[in-house]
């Protein structure tokens, strides 16, 4: 049966109007970011776009040192939650136990737990161990906090693999990770791109964790930086902008790269045979 064409119109202007809702700040945003600043909070297209922003910004505030430190703590937080994450979710969905109910309830409500609730007795605990103010310290606490939700991104996904395929390599002779690695995981890529992502967009707009565990002025962030962009005369929306769109790039970069798996990844198990 074909869709009328009235719903088929409605249903154009719903998606086009909520493309303009979600692209317009990033939009007014790139085109704050090329106004002078005695223009930025005025609301016109630049008549006379210039990068001088950006070169200001950079020269002004260590941004690419706030860029390197934020990429460099998300990518090792989303490496280490995809790899223990998988690991949980296999065992959790191929394995049947008597405290595998209870795991998996208390994966969810961890997951309900707020991350700046947990600031206060991470940084009482990464006091006394000598982890404040360190890499390895931050690095744990995003994966933290990251870990159940990658749990059971993955947890969904295996199930839907059918346990005949992982009998049939250890049947072959492989063992249960040389099964996991060349069998379960390529089948569950759509599954790791989606985490990967919502991982790394976890611990990249993190602020909460990184400004309570982490005030060494070399290791801050770029969420935590760009609040302390703050001058004695005011705010500079100028830097700001340029701030923050060099702060979106590398987000927009990785939704592109994984794209294809992320749509993969949604539409799984929407079609049953």
């Amino acid at each position: 049966m074909r869709t009328p064409r009235r719903y088929l119109i409605l249903s154009y202007a719903l998606i086009i109007g909520a493309i303009i809702v979600f692209l317009f700040p990033i939009v007014w945003l790139v085109l704050s970011s090329l106004k002078p600043p005695a223009d930025v909070l005025k609301i016109t297209l630049p008549t006379d776009p210039t990068l001088q922003n950006y070169r200001d910004v950079l020269h002004q505030f260590p941004v690419g040192r706030y860029l390197a430190n934020s990429l460099k703590l998300a990518v090792a937080s989303t490496l280490i939650s995809l790899i223990t994450g998988a690991l949980a979710g296999y065992g959790l969905s191929h394995y049947r136990f008597k405290a595998r109910t209870p795991l998996m309830l208390m994966t969810l409500l961890m997951r309900t737990i707020p991350g700046v609730a947990l600031g206060i007795p991470l940084f009482w605990l990464f006091t006394r161990v000598g982890l404040k103010n360190t890499f390895l310290g931050i690095t744990l606490a995003h994966t933290a906090i990251q870990l159940p939700l990658v749990i059971w991104i993955m947890l969904g996904f295996f199930e839907d693999i059918p346990r005949e395929l992982s009998e049939a390599g250890q049947v072959d002779g492989c063992n249960r990770l040389t099964v996991l690695y060349h069998v379960v995981l390529p089948l569950a890529a759509p599954g790791m791109a989606v985490a990967a992502i919502f991982s790394f967009l976890t611990s990249w707009n993190n602020f909460d964790l990184s400004l309570m565990l982490n005030s060494a002025p070399q290791a801050l962030t770029m969420p935590v930086g760009m609040s302390q962009m703050n001058l004695l005369y005011g705010i500079r929306w100028d830097s700001l902008s340029a701030a923050s769109v060099m702060y979106i790039v590398p987000t927009i970069l990785l939704a592109l790269t994984l794209q294809r798996y992320i749509v993969r990844g949604l539409t799984a198990g929407a079609v049953k045979g």
